[in-house]
């Protein structure tokens, strides 16, 4: 699979394949987070297309519900306890979350009811019954799966990118993802937001992650109240004050916080493999990262018992444990793909190994990683494992230069970017023995 992407993010074109393990490498500001963002939205917006399509349904027939229920108010002839019972209950029936064909059923009911037990103006009955074959007309509409995945795109990219999907000063963009010779998607982006080029092919990746720090478990507070783009509900004035996040921050966030599955929940081949991966990650830390409700926080328990607030451990602990989380619920599991931004961020260059380690054994059982990276240490140990694990084949390690990605192997010229510092520092030796 390959994604070819246009004047997108910080990118003035990128090819890459996605191969097991992607790297890629570079300077800050040429656009390594882009490919990694795109990957996501992609992956996110054709998983949630049908939900993004029923919700819109459940909302309009909530809508007509709610005209109903004030047509059949203002029209009755006289009102009683059984009457009035019957028209709290529709009132009731738009805020408990039924599924449209639910909701139609109580609409139904509720008219039945009414109709029996008063007196109505013919063209008052008429309207309500109007109203009613309305939402039976929404109901009976064909999918239009082109124009859901459409609308789900632009709220998923809306949602990570807020307004700046487009490279600074381009008036068009473009995203393509390419299997052998089909395309599997054709965006135009402009700023009017993304249109859908032909039709939309399936993608084998079931789900995404993305990792950009592993300090959101530190501001738990903040991101418990928050909400992305994608939850805004312009009917709903009281949301407008709660604070805003990017899309893979609050999808991380809700991750996180679901409660641990026990391994015996896990088909049989799953099982094995995560087991393998979640005994490394035990010995490494010596402990786990869980959320506790009680506290309403994240903690860390040591094997020994003893638990400490996560705010209290070491950025390594975090990394680690928040990658535990993951793997333990499946979140990360066969054909999802692991993106994590710049990890060595937060950890120490002996961290670092360890985490290659980890990650060449997510790929071996099937996970996608896609890393991006200006850590000499960590490509290198990413390197020395896809050679030793035999993975060549399966692994891409790209650079990102002047806001352009080329689909190759480039680790020469890699290594040769992040060893500038240190030619820096060798011409300053010169110069000072030079004075001396």
């Amino acid at each position: 699979m390959k994604l070819i992407i246009e004047n997108i993010g910080m990118l003035e074109h990128a090819e890459i394949s996605l191969r097991k393990l992607c790297v890629i490498a570079g300077e800050n500001d040429n656009g390594k987070s882009t490919i990694g963002k795109i990957f996501f939205c992609i992956v996110k917006a054709i998983n949630r297309y049908r939900e993004d399509l029923q919700e819109s349904k459940e909302f309009w027939v909530n809508e007509k519900t709610d005209e109903i229920y004030f047509r059949l108010r203002e029209a009755i002839r006289f009102t009683g306890p059984e009457v009035m019972d019957v028209l709290r209950r529709l009132r009731m029936s738009s805020r408990h979350r039924l599924n449209a064909e639910e909701q139609l059923a109580a609409v139904d009911e509720s008219i039945q009811r009414v109709f029996a037990l008063t007196e109505f103006e013919p063209s008052a009955r008429q309207e309500v019954l109007a109203l009613r074959d309305e939402i039976q007309a929404v109901l009976d509409q064909p999918e239009n799966i082109n124009q859901s995945i459409e609308n789900a795109l632009n709220k998923v990219f809306a949602s990570e990118f807020d307004a700046s999907l487009l490279l600074h000063g381009a008036t068009q963009g473009r995203i393509q993802l390419l299997e052998n010779d089909l395309t599997l998607m054709d965006l135009v982006v402009t700023d009017d937001g993304v249109r859908l080029m032909g039709e939309v092919e399936p993608v084998a990746l079931k789900d995404a992650t993305f990792i950009d720090s592993p300090l959101i478990l530190n501001n738990h507070d903040v991101l418990a109240r928050s909400q992305t783009l994608l939850d805004v509900d312009q009917r709903r004035s009281g949301r407008l004050s709660l604070p805003y996040t990017t899309l893979h921050t609050k999808d991380l966030f809700d991750k996180l916080r679901t409660p641990a599955l026990p391994l015996d929940l896990f088909s049989p081949d799953n099982t094995m493999r995560t087991d393998l991966v979640l005994g490394d990650l035990d010995a490494l830390i010596d402990g786990e990262v869980t959320y506790d409700k009680t506290e309403r926080d994240f903690v860390f328990r040591r094997s020994s018992g003893a638990a400490i607030s996560i705010k209290n451990t070491a950025s390594g602990i975090k990394v680690f444990g928040l990658l535990k989380m993951l793997v333990a619920n499946e979140f990360v599991t066969k054909d999802t793909i692991l993106i994590f931004d710049e990890p060595e961020n937060h950890l120490h260059p002996k961290w670092q190994l360890k985490l290659a380690q980890m990650l060449l054994k997510l790929v071996e059982s099937g996970v996608y990683v896609l890393v991006s990276s200006h850590s000499p240490y960590l490509i290198e140990a990413l390197k020395r494992g896809v050679d030793r694990a035999g993975l060549t084949n399966e692994a891409r390690f790209a650079l990102a230069q002047e806001r352009k990605i080329n689909d190759e192997d480039r680790l020469n010229d890699i290594f040769s970017v992040l060893a500038e510092p240190f030619e820096a520092f060798r011409q300053m030796d010169a110069e000072d023995l030079g004075d001396e």
